[in-house]
Formats: C-alpha cells, sequence, structure tokens
C-alpha cells in the first residue's frame, strides 16, 4: 500500500513540475498568466474503522489554477499595442461570422487586409459603435462590432475660420512712423514676427499662409495700448483685411459714437436718434486723444509797456481823483490803471437776455499773474450771491458802545453807552443814497460798504461824545482825551480833478508852550498847504518852509544839464542854507510852480511834467561862479533845460503837527481793500492840546490894524496918542498909548499892550500882536462875547495904522521874500515886467512903470512904487509899504484895488488877487483869525481854493477859513474802536485799541461792551443791552457779534460761478474763461444728454469811461480795457466773446453717509458738544460754518447750511457761491453740490456722526472728455475716407452721411477698428479685435511665375493671443479648410475610443474597445494564446467601459507581460524536484521492504 502512495506522491510532484516549467515556458509570453498545480491528500476508512489509527493512502492533482494578478506594462511604438491597466479582458471574435466570443488580456493587436484590428491568431477585436463626437451608443456584447479602419475620411472644404492665438514678446523693438512700404516679406527686420500655417483656398488646395507682426507702438503715459500691425500674406499673396466694427468688450455689441465722439453700445444709443450708416470713418484709435469740454474763452493781448518783462508791475487806482494818472486818461501812462468799472462781463447767457455786469477791481500794485487772480476774484465776487446787509431802521439803525473805566480808586465803573446812529449818513452812504440814509425803508448796503460806513458813525460818534458839533458840550473829560484834542477841517467835493499843483500859505494856531490853554501870543504859525499833481495824481503835503527861486546870472530858475538839476533859491529866503554845513540842508524838496517860459525845446514840458509837485532828493547845496546860491537835485533826468519862470516855489521840512489828506481811502475800516472816499481834502492837526477850535475863534476876536510899514526902529509917540477902548461890549476907556522908540514891530505891541492893560484892569485883559502885517488887540476873555471896539484915535498914532474906519482902507499882498544887498537876494525890474494898475476909491491909477532897476530891499521898491503912484495921483494919499513879510497899500481916500500887475513882477510882490492878496478887513475883527487854521492865500499865481473843494466860490485865492472845522479826538487813520468783519467765523467784530484808550493810557478803559437798540440779536448780530458780551481794552482781544446772515437784496442781478481769469507770459495775453463747459445739445443729441443744454458763453467788454466815471449802456460796451487787450484805442462796437466746445462740466457732489437717525424728524444740535459746527472747505476755502444751536430737521438743517456756505470766503477774498445743500428723504441723508464746475470744483465736510457726515472723501467736479471728429476722420491718400452703408470706405462723401458738426442732428455713427492692427492693454491682453476679422482676396494665375489662381475668403481670429515678456510662440493655431484625408494614425484613449487620424486634419471616432470582467475569473477556461472563453464557472462576460468602477484603463502603445515570476518559479521547480525525489526514494525504499517481506515468505 505504501508503494502506491509513495507513487501518488510521485506523480504530483510530476504535475508540479510540468506547471512550473509550463510558467517558465510563457514567462515572455504577453498577457500570460501564470498556473499553480493544487493538490488533495487521498484518506479512505470505512465507517467502522478507528479513524485514529488510518494511514491515509497518497495526494491526488487537484486541479491547475490560473493567476490573474496584474502582469508588467511595456511600452511599445505600436499605437495598437494595447494594455490593460486594472482588471478586465479584451473582447475578441474568432472568426467574422462566429458567435463565439474569446476574452484575452493580450493587447498585441494589428490590422489585418480587410483593416480589421485582429490579435496575433486573426481574431478580430471588438468595439462598441460611437457617435461622431465619441459617445458610446451600445450597451452589450451582441452590440459590439468588429473594429475595421476606413483608408480616406472628408471632402475637399475651403478655409472659412482660421483661429491663432500668439504670444507677442513684449520687449520687440517698436517701428516707430510705420508705413505700409517699408514692409517687406523677404526681409526680417521689416517686422517683429511671423508664422504660417496651412489653409486651404476656395478649391480645398492647400496653400502657405504666413501672418506677420509689426510692433508700431508701446504704452505711454498718452496711450496705455501696445499695438501691432498684421500682415496677412497667402502664397506671397498680400490678403487685405475688411473693415470691423468696434465692439463692447463686454457684451459685445457694436460700439457707435455721438458728435463729440463718445462710446456708446448700439443698444444704448437713445431710440429718438439716428444711427447714421454713412459717415465719415472714425478709427477707435484715433478716438485716443481726448481734449476735456472748452469753456468758452476772451482772449486779449495786454497794451505794450504794462508787462515786458517777468515780474513787471502796473498799478491800479479806483480813487477818481488819480484817474488822470491813468493809462485810460493818457496813453503816456503804461504802468496805471483805472480799476473801476474794469470790465463789463456776462456769462453762460447765449440768448443775451441778462445784462452785463461792470466789474471793480481793487487798487493795489500787480504782476500779470497777480492781477489775472485779481480780475479773477472780482469777476467771481460781481456775479456771486452773495447778499446785502439790510438795516431794519428800528432794529438795527443804531447801536450803543458802553466803555467800562477804570476810577481813581482802581474800580471799573461803567460809562454812559454812545450810541451810534447809522441812519445818519457818512461819505460813503451819501454816494449810495441820493436822498439820503434816512430816508430808505430798509438800506441795502454791501458788506465793504457798511464796514466803512458803521466805522465813520462811530468814528463820528466818539468825536461828538467828547466835543460836541457846536462844541458847547462835550464828555472829553470824562473820556479821558481832554488833552488828546485837535481841529480837523475839511473841504467840500472836488467836483473836477484839478490838473495844476498849488501852494497854499495858512496860518497856524498853536500853544506848544502850554497845550492846555490858549494864548494868542506868539502862537501864530506859517504852513504851505500843497496840491501836487505831479504824475497827474494829485497828493496833499503840509510843509513848514518854502523859499522862492531866483535868477542866476543867465536869468535862469532852473537848470538840467550833464552836471544835474539845478533850483537857483531866492537869497533871502535861503540865507539859513550853509553851502559847506548839509546838517543845513533840507534832504528832500518839492517843486511847485507855474512853467510857462516855452522859449526852450524842454522848457514848459519838462517843467509841467517833470518838475512840478515833484519830490526830489537833495544832493547838495551850492553856489555857482557868479555866487547864486542853488540846490542840486538828483534826477535821472537828462533833458537840457534852461528854465527862467520864477513864479516856482522850493517847500521843505514837512510839518510834523500838521497834515493833509484825501479823506477815506483803503483804509477806512480794518482789513478793507477797496476805495472809499469823498474826494475832500482833510486838513489836520497831529498835534494834541486841550483847546477847542472855538477857544481859539474866541480868543482871537477883537480888533484889527491896517497894514503897517516893518520897523526895525520906532519913532517915539507921545503926543495925540490916547485911543478909547471899550471891552467886551463895555463903555470905552481912554488909554494912552506911549510908544518908545526904536523898537520894532512886535515891540511897539508889547508897549501898546502893557499900557492897554494898565488902563482898563490893571490885569491881562488883552493881548496885542505884531502879525507881520497889522497889529491885533484881541479880548483874553475867550469867549463868544469877547470883543475889542476902538474909538477917538489920536492923530499922532496915524504910524500905527489903527483905525481901518473903512473895511478896504488896505490892500495887503502875500507873504513874499526878503531882499538884501547880496548875490541872488535882489529883485530886478525890467521893462517886461513893470506895469501894475490899480485903483483908488474907486479911480483907476496907472498903468504906472517902475523904475528899471535891481531893487537890494523890499523897503527901496516899496518907496519907488510909492513915488510912482503918488506922482500918477498928484497927491500923498496913497502908499506902498513893506511890512515885513507882505507889500501892502494904504489910502487916506479910499480903499485900494490892484487890478492888474505884469506877471513877474507879481512873482516877487504876490500883490495881485491871484496870490491871494486882498483888502484888509479893518476894524472890529467878528471872526478874529478864524480859528486854529485861518488866513489861506495863494502861494502861486491864481491858485484857486475852490478847485480843490477849499471854497465855496470860483477863483477864491485867499479866504480866512476854509471848509468846516470840527474838534476831534479820533484819528480815522487808526481808530480807538475798530469794525470789522471775520470771514471765517461770519461775524463782526470790534476792537479797542489798548494804545489809544486802554488801562495805561488817560481814557483808562479796561473793557467794552457793544449792544444793539432791541431785547433781541439784531441783524447785525448784535445782542441787547442784558446780554452784551464785553471784551477787554487791548491785548489784541476783540468782541464778536454773533453769526450773521446776509438776507438783503443781491450784489449782483446775474450770478455765474468759477470764471477763470489767466496769463500767458509768453504771449503777454490774458484769457477769461467761462464758468462752465460745452455747447448747446439736443436732448439726447449726445451720450448722457437726457435734455437740451445752453452753450457755455461770455462776452467781455467794457463800459465808455470818462473822467472816472463810466457811462450807462445796457449794452455792456463803449470803452476800451488796453491792460487786458480788449477793444482797440478807440471804443469798442461789441464785446469779445469766445466759442466754448464740448459737453457741460459737472459739479462736486459730496453725499453724507445714510444717518443711523431719522433726519426727517426734528433732532437737536448742541453747541457744547459742537454738533452744530461744520467743517467745510469749498474750492480750496476752508471754513468752520457754526449753525445756531437749536432743533433741526433735515431739511431746515439743508437751508441754514446753505445759507452760511455761501458766505464763506477765503483771507485773500475768495468767495463761495452757488452751493446747494439738500436732505434726501429716500437715503436720509444730506447732500452737498457746489455752485463751481469741472475738475477744480471740491467739495468736503466733516461734521458730526449722527448726522452721517463723518469719515466723507473730498468729492471734485469733473468735465466730460470729448474727441475732435473732424480731426479725427481717416483719411487714405489725403482724402477724407467715409463709410458707405455697405460699410466700404469710399472717398466720395455719401448723400446720407452723418455730419458731426450738425448740432441739429441727432445722429450717433459706427467706429470702427484700424485694418489688421492688435491692441494689447498693459497687463498683456489683447483688447482688440475681439471679433473675427474677414480676409478676403481673388488672385488670377501667373503663367510667368507658375503660380495658380487664388482665391480666399476666411475670417480669422486672434483670440487669446497675449503679449508678455516671452519670446514669441504660437500658443494655439488651427483652421477649418481641408482636402480628402487618408488615414495617417490612430488614437485609443483611456477609455478606450478609438479615433482615427487622416491627412487631411480629420479625427474619426471608430469605436469604444469592449472591456469584459467576471465574476469568477479561474473560471475561465484557457484556450490557448492567453484567450479564455467563459463557463458556467466564471459567469457570464459583464460588459463596461474602461476606466469605469471595476474595469482598468487602457494604456495604448503598451503591453501587458506575463506575471511569472522566474525566480519563484525556479525555486518551486527545485522544490518540486526535491519531493519526486523523495516519493521516488519512498518507492525505493518500499520495494526494499517489499522484496525483504517477499523473501521472507519465501524463507519461511
Amino acid at each position: 500500500m505504501s508503494f502506491y502512495t509513495a507513487l501518488t506522491g510521485l506523480n504530483g510532484s510530476q504535475a508540479d513540475i510540468s506547471a512550473t516549467s509550463n510558467n517558465i515556458a510563457n514567462v515572455a509570453t504577453t498577457g500570460y498568466k501564470r498556473s499553480r498545480a493544487e493538490f488533495g491528500d487521498i484518506f479512505a476508512t470505512s465507517p467502522l474503522q478507528n479513524s485514529s489509527s488510518s494511514i491515509g493512502s497518497g495526494t491526488i492533482l487537484k486541479g491547475i489554477k490560473q493567476q490573474f494578478t496584474q502582469g508588467n506594462i511595456a511600452s511599445s511604438l505600436n499605437a495598437l499595442d494595447l494594455a490593460i491597466s486594472g482588471q478586465g479582458f479584451f473582447a475578441l471574435k474568432p472568426s467574422a461570422t462566429s458567435n463565439q466570443t474569446v476574452f484575452t488580456r493580450n493587447g498585441a493587436f494589428s490590422v489585418n487586409n480587410d483593416r480589421f484590428i485582429v490579435d496575433s491568431s486573426g481574431q478580430f477585436v471588438l468595439a462598441l459603435p460611437v457617435s461622431a463626437d465619441g459617445s458610446v451608443e451600445g450597451s452589450t456584447i451582441d452590440d459590439a462590432k468588429a473594429l475595421k479602419l476606413a483608408l480616406e475620411s472628408g471632402e475637399a472644404k475651403a478655409t472659412e475660420n482660421m483661429n491663432l492665438s500668439v504670444n507677442l514678446n513684449s520687449s520687440s523693438q517698436v517701428f516707430e512712423n510705420y508705413d505700409d512700404s517699408t514692409f517687406r516679406q523677404d526681409d526680417p527686420s521689416t517686422y517683429t514676427a511671423s508664422t504660417s500655417i496651412t489653409i486651404f483656398d476656395n478649391l480645398g488646395k492647400p496653400v502657405i499662409a504666413t501672418v506677420y507682426f509689426i510692433k508700431t507702438q508701446v504704452a505711454s503715459g498718452d496711450n496705455n495700448t501696445h499695438k501691432y500691425q498684421t500682415k496677412f500674406v497667402v502664397d506671397g499673396n498680400i490678403i487685405e483685411p475688411a473693415l470691423s466694427e468696434a465692439l463692447d468688450s463686454t457684451s459685445g455689441e457694436s460700439l457707435y459714437i455721438d458728435r463729440f465722439g463718445q462710446l456708446v453700445k448700439e443698444s444704448e444709443v437713445p431710440k429718438i436718434a439716428v444711427k447714421s450708416i454713412s459717415s465719415p470713418l472714425y478709427y477707435l484709435d484715433d478716438l485716443s486723444k481726448p481734449l476735456a469740454s472748452s469753456s468758452a474763452s476772451v482772449t486779449g493781448t495786454s497794451v505794450e509797456g504794462a508787462f515786458e518783462e517777468v515780474g513787471d508791475t502796473i498799478t491800479i487806482v479806483t480813487d477818481p481823483l488819480k484817474y488822470n494818472s491813468t493809462y485810460d486818461a493818457s496813453t503816456d501812462n503804461t504802468k496805471t490803471f483805472w480799476g473801476k468799472d474794469f470790465l463789463t462781463v456776462r456769462v453762460d447767457d447765449e440768448g443775451g437776455d441778462k445784462a452785463f455786469t461792470s466789474v471793480d477791481i481793487r487798487p493795489g500794485t500787480y504782476t500779470a499773474e497777480t492781477l489775472a487772480s485779481e480780475v479773477q476774484r472780482a469777476v467771481n465776487n460781481a456775479l456771486s450771491d452773495d447778499k446785502k446787509i439790510s438795516l431794519d431802521p428800528v432794529k438795527d439803525g443804531s447801536f450803543s458802545i458802553k466803555f467800562n473805566q477804570i476810577n481813581a480808586d482802581d474800580e471799573v465803573v461803567a460809562l454812559n453807552a454812545i450810541s451810534v446812529n447809522l441812519l445818519t449818513d457818512s461819505f460813503v452812504t451819501s454816494d449810495i443814497f441820493t436822498s439820503g440814509i434816512s430816508n430808505e425803508a430798509t438800506p441795502n448796503l454791501s458788506r465793504d460798504e457798511f464796514l466803512a460806513h458803521a466805522q465813520l458813525r462811530v468814528n463820528d460818534a466818539l468825536n461828538r461824545a467828547a466835543v460836541s458839533a457846536d462844541e458847547a458840550s462835550g464828555s472829553a473829560s470824562t473820556l479821558g482825551v481832554s488833552t488828546k484834542l485837535f481841529a480837523r477841517n475839511i473841504g467840500s467835493a472836488i467836483s473836477t480833478i484839478h490838473n495844476n499843483t498849488e501852494v497854499f500859505d495858512f496860518e497856524y494856531y498853536k500853544n506848544a508852550s502850554d497845550p492846555t490853554t490858549v494864548d494868542s501870543t506868539n502862537a501864530l504859525n506859517k504852513k504851505h498847504l500843497v496840491y501836487s499833481y505831479y504824475n497827474a495824481s494829485p497828493e496833499l503835503k503840509v510843509f513848514d518852509n518854502k523859499i522862492n527861486v531866483g535868477a542866476n546870472a543867465s536869468g535862469y530858475t532852473v537848470v538840467n544839464d550833464s552836471s544835474g538839476l539845478k533850483v537857483y533859491l531866492q537869497g533871502s529866503d535861503a540865507s539859513s542854507l550853509d553851502t559847506s554845513d548839509s546838517t543845513t540842508w533840507p534832504s528832500k524838496v518839492t517843486l511847485a510852480g507855474r512853467f510857462t517860459d516855452t522859449a526852450g525845446t524842454n522848457n514848459a514840458s519838462f517843467g509841467e511834467t517833470k518838475l512840478d509837485g515833484r519830490e526830489f532828493t537833495v544832493s547838495s547845496v551850492a553856489t555857482d561862479s557868479n555866487g547864486y546860491k542853488y540846490l542840486l537835485l538828483s534826477t535821472t533826468d537828462t533833458d537840457t533845460v534852461n528854465i527862467t519862470d520864477t513864479d516856482i516855489q522850493v517847500l521843505h521840512t514837512a510839518s510834523t503837527d500838521v497834515e493833509a489828506f484825501f479823506e477815506g481811502g483803503t483804509n477806512v475800516f480794518d482789513g478793507s481793500t477797496s476805495h472809499f472816499g469823498s474826494n475832500k481834502i482833510v486838513l489836520r492837526e497831529t498835534f494834541k492840546h486841550s483847546y477847542k477850535n472855538s477857544d481859539v475863534i474866541n480868543e482871537s476876536r477883537g480888533w484889527k490894524g491896517g497894514a503897517v510899514a516893518e520897523t526895525s526902529s520906532s519913532t517915539a509917540i507921545s503926543s495925540n496918542n490916547t485911543v478909547g477902548i471899550a471891552l467886551d461890549g463895555g463903555s470905552a476907556t481912554t488909554v494912552t498909548l506911549a510908544i518908545a522908540s526904536g523898537l520894532t514891530n512886535a515891540g511897539v505891541a508889547a508897549d501898546m499892550e502893557t499900557d492897554i492893560n494898565a488902563a482898563l484892569t490893571g490885569s491881562d485883559a488883552v493881548t496885542v500882536e505884531w502879525t507881520g502885517t497889522e497889529y491885533r488887540i484881541m479880548s483874553n476873555t475867550g469867549t463868544s462875547s469877547g470883543a475889542i471896539a476902538l474909538t477917538s484915535i489920536g492923530s499922532g498914532l496915524a504910524a500905527l495904522n489903527l483905525g481901518g474906519t473903512s473895511a478896504t482902507s488896505s490892500w495887503i499882498g502875500n507873504d513874499t521874500s526878503v531882499l538884501a544887498n547880496a548875490t541872488g537876494k535882489n529883485f530886478a525890474v525890467t521893462t517886461a515886467n513893470d506895469n501894475i494898475t490899480f485903483t483908488v476909491n474907486g479911480s483907476t491909477v496907472g498903468p504906472i512903470s517902475i523904475a528899471a532897476a535891481t531893487y537890494t530891499t523890499n523897503a527901496a521898491l516899496a518907496a519907488q512904487i510909492t513915488t510912482k503912484i503918488q506922482a500918477a495921483e498928484g497927491n500923498t494919499n496913497t502908499s506902498c509899504i513893506w511890512t515885513g513879510s507882505a507889500y501892502a497899500f494904504t489910502s487916506s481916500t479910499g480903499a485900494v484895488v490892484v487890478t492888474a500887475i505884469d506877471s513877474g513882477l507879481d512873482s516877487h510882490m504876490k500883490i495881485s488877487t491871484n496870490y491871494g492878496a486882498g483888502a484888509s478887513a479893518g476894524g472890529a475883527a467878528s471872526t478874529g483869525y478864524g480859528g486854529i487854521f485861518s488866513n489861506f492865500k495863494s502861494s502861486l499865481s491864481a491858485g484857486d481854493l475852490n478847485s480843490i473843494g477849499l471854497s465855496s466860490s470860483a477863483t477864491t485865492y485867499s479866504a480866512n477859513t476854509i471848509g468846516s472845522t470840527t474838534t476831534d479826538w479820533v484819528n480815522e487813520k487808526k481808530p480807538p474802536v475798530k469794525i470789522a468783519y471775520d470771514v471765517e467765523n461770519q461775524k463782526f467784530t470790534f476792537e479797542g485799541d489798548g494804545s489809544i484808550i486802554g488801562p495805561s493810557q488817560s481814557s483808562k478803559f479796561y473793557s467794552f461792551s457793544i449792544f444793539g437798540p432791541s431785547t433781541t440779536t439784531n441783524s447785525l448780530g448784535l445782542k441787547s443791552s442784558a446780554n452784551a458780551p464785553t471784551s477787554l481794552v487791548g491785548g489784541g482781544e476783540k468782541l464778536n457779534s454773533e453769526a450773521i446772515i446776509f438776507k438783503g437784496t443781491n450784489v449782483s442781478t446775474n450770478q455765474a460761478y468759477g470764471v477763470t481769469v489767466s496769463y500767458n507770459s509768453n504771449l503777454n495775453k490774458f484769457t477769461i474763461n467761462s464758468a462752465t463747459t460745452g455747447e448747446k445739445i439736443l436732448a439726447d443729441g449726445a451720450v448722457g444728454v437726457t435734455e437740451t443744454t445752453t452753450a457755455s458763453n461770455i462776452e467781455i467788454g467794457r463800459l465808455a469811461i470818462s473822467a472816472g466815471v463810466a457811462t450807462a449802456s445796457e449794452t455792456g460796451i463803449g470803452g476800451t480795457n488796453a491792460l487786458f487787450g480788449l477793444g482797440s484805442t478807440t471804443a469798442v462796437a461789441s464785446t469779445a466773446s469766445g466759442t466754448a466746445k464740448g459737453l457741460a462740466s459737472q459739479p462736486a457732489v459730496l453725499n453724507g453717509k445714510t444717518s443711523n437717525e431719522d433726519l426727517s424728524k426734528e433732532f437737536f444740535l448742541s453747541g457744547t458738544s459742537q454738533e452744530n459746527v461744520f467743517l467745510m472747505n469749498v474750492d480750496g476755502v476752508s471754513s468752520p460754518v457754526v449753525v445756531p444751536e437749536g432743533t433741526y430737521t433735515g431739511t431746515t438743517l439743508a437751508a441754514a447750511l446753505q445759507l452760511r456756505i455761501n458766505q464763506m470766503e477765503s483771507t485773500t477774498g475768495k468767495t463761495v457761491n452757488g452751493v446747494k445743500v439738500g436732505y434726501d428723504l429716500s437715503d436720509n441723508r444730506l447732500t452737498f453740490t457746489t455752485g463751481t464746475t469741472g475738475p477744480k470744483s471740491q467739495m468736503f465736510v466733516s461734521g458730526a456722526a449722527r448726522l452721517g457726515l463723518d469719515d466723507l472723501d473730498v468729492a471734485s467736479g469733473s468735465t466730460p472728455i470729448i474727441y475732435d471728429l473732424p480731426s479725427a476722420a481717416a483719411q487714405i491718400d489725403g482724402k477724407n475716407a467715409y463709410v458707405n452703408s455697405d460699410t466700404e470706405i469710399v472717398t466720395v462723401a455719401p448723400e446720407d452721411m452723418f455730419d458731426p458738426a450738425d448740432a441739429t442732428v441727432k445722429a450717433y455713427t459706427r467706429v470702427f477698428l484700424k485694418p489688421g492692427e492688435l491692441t494689447f492693454d498693459t497687463k498683456g491682453t489683447l483688447v482688440s479685435p475681439t471679433q473675427n476679422v474677414e480676409y478676403k482676396g481673388d488672385f488670377p494665375a501667373n503663367i510667368a511665375t507658375g503660380k495658380d489662381a487664388l482665391s480666399i475668403d476666411l475670417d480669422l481670429s486672434f483670440a487669446d493671443s497675449s503679449q508678455l515678456a516671452s519670446p514669441f510662440s504660437v500658443t494655439s493655431v488651427s483652421q477649418d479648410g481641408q482636402t480628402v484625408g487618408r488615414l495617417d494614425g490612430l488614437d485609443i484613449d483611456a477609455s478606450g475610443l478609438v479615433r482615427a487620424n487622416y491627412t487631411n486634419g480629420d479625427n474619426v471616432a471608430l469605436g469604444r474597445l469592449v472591456i469584459s470582467n467576471f465574476n469568477n475569473q479561474n473560471g475561465l477556461k484557457q484556450i490557448g494564446n492567453a484567450t479564455y472563453v467563459e463557463t458556467s464557472v466564471s459567469g457570464t462576460a459583464i460588459v463596461g467601459e474602461a476606466g469605469a468602477d471595476g474595469f482598468g484603463t487602457i494604456l495604448s502603445g503598451s503591453l501587458e507581460r506575463s506575471n511569472v515570476d522566474i525566480t519563484e518559479e525556479l525555486v518551486s521547480l527545485i522544490t518540486a524536484q526535491r519531493n519526486f525525489q523523495a516519493n521516488a526514494k519512498s518507492i525505493e525504499t518500499n520495494s526494499t521492504i517489499t522484496q525483504a517481506i517477499i523473501n521472507i515468505r519465501n524463507w519461511c
């Protein structure tokens, strides 16, 4: 039994060796799966046998099992070598007609002669049918078919679409100024890059198409795109692209443009507008240079000489008295111009319905640039929406100033309030209200007018509080100003500019030794008032000294030569000037005179224009070779001049106690920049005292004697020397006047004063003064009743000429030069200046001729005249005397009147009325000297006081008093209380000047308050007396009113905001631009224009100006503005105007945030937390805007803000206008809109967060961008190009063409891309063209070159092309043309989809390979060639798709090797061999044992 057991083992080992050997043999077989022998033991027992004692019977082969693990995948170059990575088997048919299906993992397929795909045994590979896109159309084995390849595919087809995507190197060279003529296909240096592709012509014939790229533009600041021109060449022929419309990058719609070049999508073109098909040809690229819409502008060239060099300045004056100094009055004046009615302007009034607005500019010195800024400010202010101040006579007609004073006990006490009546005229309101301000129901004043008027009224109120107008009352002592009084004399308005320089001598009373009282003795001072007309610009000066000119040996008074300007002096007048002592020289002098000498070429004009009224610096005082003294004056004038005129005076040493000026000016109120003037001369003391003008008048009342000859040694008077003197209306007292001998006139006066006072009361009752021409006896009572009367004058007193019982008994001339017997100190009478005529008691005497001679003393000349008069009269009744300062005539028979005198003689004697000479009012002098200023006389011939407003009568050459005099204490140039306007806080301010009335001054004012007459705050922001604030005096402290709102009439009836003025220094031209931009556009006539707009417009002119006064003209024209180059040298006939272009500029709109509170309901703004403060910046003007604390709604707050915002103003005078503030109910927020428009229009607001006004950004306006379509239209060979209705380019304008210049047509037209041009943005992305570009061309055959005929019609797309910093490359290329294709290869993807490739580019889906799997792969029956068939054990084949769940993927070009591991198999083989040997040994052993047993049996 054991033998058979061993035999089974031997057989088993043999089977194991056979299986292993088979595996080893198929180690290289594709798709082979290794086999493994599986064994079982043999064990047989009977039911009755004990198993524990049973022995097995050996082993038995149970079967050979396949191992379906994955074999290694090896690559191949055959696309039909397939491997399954994962589970599954290929399905095959043994033959085309077989119903059997076999399965294999061996994918070594090929194509048989019938183009079927088969395995190495010729079995057909099965595939499921698919559609053209590869979708499977079956799912079972029965649906599968043998896979067959077609040799050809498709039909011949012309290329209709070509797609080319490239990357162009961004660093490529730019071909600047590219021209098509420079391109050559065979020269790579003429293009940037190229690429070629085979396409098919209209016959389906393959041809080579090459696309060339030429870089023509790199992105820059002006144009942020890169551009390439392309050339499309087919078979050597350049194919031109068709015209392509520009498309919207988002929607792909066609783009249209309006007449301003604004782009709009086709769907957004207004329905009412016309879509013009025919039009000029516009390329999108040609709209790449935008222009801002422009405003209307006017440009003029400034007058020659005004601004010749950069930095040159001119002067603007608005003082009517200065008008003659301007270019407007005389074109010789190219540096001074008239600023009143500087120009007229009408802005944004296309229809001409508005009136012109006349604009004043402020006086000052300007460069061209600062002048442009000033005119801009002035125009915008003149066209502003600012309102005037409206005064309610009851609430605003007055206000009061109450001072709080420190008394002797250092206590602060309140003084009585001083009322300021605003309804009393000042010179400001007198010009505004012809019937007076008090007769206006509600006076309206501009802010500056009000400030000027209010300051003048404050000054007057303070003056009259101290000293009443009649000087009968006042509180000067209480106010602490009793020692600060001064006389102020004012004339009447100068109606016509006086165009001569004048000098007036006058007497000035000044008690310098005791300013607290009046003392007439030696208190009179001679002063000289100069009205200078130098440079046609009136100016006033007061001098202490004057010198008359004298002639040199040649008879010249003024000489200008190479050594300088010499003015010869009358020697006696100049005796104090020591030629060797410069300290005796005046540093500056002013010349004044009558220049009539025309003997020399330049004499008269030189004297009048370069000397008269001019101030000179003194270089030296010298004498010429003949001993004549002269002043050498500094001058740059080089004219040679010799002047013989003698009526010339040299004035020097400006007075320190008297000044003169024209009332008003630019300093009427603190901060004033405008000129306010009354055209009146003010003569005012700068010396302060306690006496009043009336005190001087009263003190000087008395008795005035007649003219008396000068004496240095009087003759004693001791007989017939009594006189009756009545004092202050009392009875006469006889007084004996004992006059000693040897006295001067002043000594005689002292003797008389002593005798009279001794005889009257023995006290100081009278003062006797020698005035230089006569004796005056005055009462020292110093009251209006004080008077002196003389009776019964003794004959012995005749030499004193005290009688004067006739008011005209003496004729006294003006002060003149003292003669002496020395060179230059005498006077020569010649036959040209020797005649004088006069009347005595009405009878004419003369003319008499004075003996020609040189007179060395005044007395000698007077004696010669006396001789001639008495000879003519035949008696000794009339005499000429020299008083010591003037010549005089006296007569015992009646009045003497000089009626005629030669001018040369008169220039010395000053005895005619032309010099203020006249009858002496001898006798009772009821008005004395006329006050602090008196006895005015012309110092030059025919100096008319009336012409400069100092007399009410014409041709007045002398006057005792001029104008009206008041006793004041307020210096109007530096008032103690100043009113101003705080532009930032929109309040009036009042400031007390501590240096004038402060605690350390005599007034000792500590503080003050100002209040209105009402119980509530008035429109001036002044509270009631009970609530009035108080401010300290001095220290810069200011008293502020409440913020005010101007509610009067508009400053201007026409409003426009944002006019600009500029200056071009290269062209010397000023340009004025309107406030807005754009032209008239019909509704829907342009993008974004929904309503018809009017054109921006500006018209500039000027009214005709005469003597500084503009003539009324509704047309706003008639004059010239040479400084701005508007008009010619004659009156213009029309205004200058400019035309705007484009679209209307837009304002800045700032929207607040949506508030968390409901602003439509009432809310409270607290002043404590500053919720009522809004920080604003509008067009560069910054200011906090404060609304009153209180309750508001969104609407009322908006209204309150709008009022105050439009009152904002910068410190330079720039105002804010036209701002609109609204409340947006829907968004619950505040909105702010500027009145100005354009990019310079800005709005910023910062306010309370609860109002949504925190953290807002600045909003800016805008000016729409336009394009100049006429210049943007394309041209071809110099001819205008057009697009017709067939989208063809033509050079003749189509009849139905859109005209971009026609504003009456609401037309939009297409815009195109430049043919062949590629545009990239700065990111390298293709911008255009985004659509296909049509290329079409027909070319005949060329027999000479052998070229066939060519016809191309295709669309080319450059989509997805780029321009990046990498080398040129083709990223994709395709075209849809083809020929008949031949099989060129196969593609099998991972899903088993088989596609055939053809030479024409077709790629045809043939089928999807069948992949099968089994529930039990080991149940498959192997039939050889690694092929299996299904069995009942394996189960039915499961068909699936490669790559699906449970199925592996197919790898093309790969084969699955056997899964035999040779090493493992060799090990198995060795093991089987050992098993075989062991089993053989077992048999051998069994055989031995058996033999032994047999032998034993046999032995037995």
